[in-house]
C-alpha cells in the first residue's frame, strides 16, 4: 500500500499539469500573465513574507505551504509553455528567462514541500529578480 501512495501523487501532479495547461490553452502570454502568473507570484511573495526566517514571525500553517507550492507549481508550467516555440518573442533571452523562471519556480515548489522558509525566500527572491529582468526587456511601459 505504501508503494502505491507515490504513484497516486505523481498521477495527481501530471494530472494538475495538463489540466493547468488546458485552463491557459489559447490564452495570450498578457492574459497568461494576468488570470495565472500575477496571482501565482502574488500568492509566493505574500507567503514568503510569513515563512522567511528572517522575520521571525509564526510558523505558516500547512494550508499555506500547501497553497505556495501549487502556485508555484502553475508558474513552473507556465515557464515551461512560454519556451514553446510558438509562443516565445524569440529564440535568446526570452528562452532564457523564461527557463530562469521554471527554475527558480522548481525551487520554490520544492521548498514549499519541505517547508524550508529559508529555501522558499530564496527562490522567491530570484523568481522576483527574473520576473524584474524580463518585465525590463519585453514588457511594454506605460506612463
Amino acid at each position: 500500500m505504501l508503494r502505491a501512495i507515490p504513484l497516486i501523487m505523481a498521477a495527481g501532479l501530471l494530472i494538475g499539469c495538463a489540466s493547468q495547461g488546458r485552463e491557459t490553452a489559447g490564452l495570450s502570454i498578457k492574459d497568461e500573465m494576468k488570470t495565472v502568473v500575477e496571482p501565482a507570484s502574488n500568492l509566493l511573495f505574500a507567503v514568503q513574507g510569513e515563512v522567511d526566517p528572517a522575520n521571525q514571525g509564526p510558523p505558516a500553517p500547512a494550508a499555506r505551504w500547501t497553497a505556495a507550492a501549487d502556485a508555484a507549481g502553475k508558474l513552473k508550467t507556465v515557464a515551461l509553455s512560454m519556451t514553446d516555440p510558438a509562443r516565445a518573442k524569440d529564440t535568446g533571452q526570452w528562452v532564457s528567462l523564461s527557463q530562469e523562471m521554471g527554475e527558480a519556480a522548481d525551487k520554490a515548489l520544492k521548498a514549499a514541500r519541505a517547508h524550508d522558509g529559508a529555501g522558499f525566500s530564496d527562490a522567491v527572491n530570484a523568481m522576483s529578480d527574473n520576473c524584474a529582468a524580463c518585465h525590463g526587456k519585453y514588457k511594454a511601459q506605460t506612463g
